[in-house]
């Protein structure tokens, strides 16, 4: 040892010793080596689980915000367009907000926060900045119903301005559709005509967008054809709403009617 130490005699034996262990001990050092990178394996993979998680959320988050701004500058827009209609064309209204839709199934109506109270009687025609919605059938102190195009009690005399023809709707009882009835049995009526308020009842002002026709079907013998039309305004995507106050003192024939482009 004396020697080994003064002189290193067996440096190179060790030295030999060691090359040879060395495969033994990294092999014996893999088990060590794999946990530790199973472990930063795990722990990334943990991380970016989170990550994605977060992110999804995030998105989740920025969608609903964005459905939320786009809902209010449809609904600002709307107020802007009924604010001026009201200015300009009917100054005796009332502007509302639809509260709630009736559960009738012989009926299609809603209910809306003016009554009474702000001056609101049965018969007053209700309409949005899309066009018509329907009319006051019942009235109370503070709210009122409103039964819709739809609806198969109401009634609306119309025109419709491509083939000049003058008719009457009725809804059908399915929502969002009317029927125009007693047309011309010679009128070329299309699928997209404008219908449109013709004003003969005293109630509509002329003018007012009504909806377009959706299906035609040719007159059979003796009868009239069957003109089935979508509503130009619907409460499912606007809530305010215009009563025009027909017992105000002032005339329900619009100065100017503001549509939206």
């Amino acid at each position: 040892m004396q020697l080994d130490r003064r002189f290193e005699i067996a440096s190179p034996l060790r030295q030999g010793v060691s090359v040879i262990l060395y495969p033994i001990t990294e092999t014996l050092l893999m088990p060590r080596d794999l946990a530790y990178w199973a472990s930063e394996r795990l722990q990334s993979l943990s991380e970016l689980a989170n990550e994605v998680d977060r992110l999804r959320d995030e998105e989740t988050d920025n969608a609903q915000s964005l459905l939320l701004i786009n809902q209010l500058r449809s609904d600002n827009e709307n107020l802007r367009n009924l604010l001026n209609i009201k200015t300009n064309a009917f100054p005796e209204s009332r502007a509302g907000e639809v509260r709630a839709s009736l559960k009738d199934g012989l009926a299609r109506k809603v209910l809306i926060n003016l009554g009474l109270d702000q001056g609101v009687s049965v018969g007053d025609p209700v309409i949005n900045s899309d066009g018509v919605i329907g009319q006051v059938s019942r009235v109370f102190p503070l709210t009122a119903e409103i039964r819709l195009l739809s609806d198969e009690q109401l009634f609306v005399p119309v025109f419709l301005p491509r083939s000049g023809v003058r008719g009457i709707t009725q809804g059908s009882g399915q929502a969002d559709e009317f029927r125009v009835r007693y047309v011309n049995l010679a009128a070329e009526i299309q699928e997209g005509d404008e219908v449109v308020t013709s004003g003969l009842d005293g109630l509509y002002p002329a003018g007012l967008p009504v909806g377009r026709v959706s299906v035609v079907v040719p007159a059979a013998q003796g009868q009239f054809p069957t003109v089935v039309a979508v509503p130009a305004a619907s409460v499912a995507r606007y809530k305010e709403v215009l009563v025009i106050l027909r017992n105000a003192g002032g005339e329900t024939t619009p100065k100017a009617v503001s549509q939206r482009p």
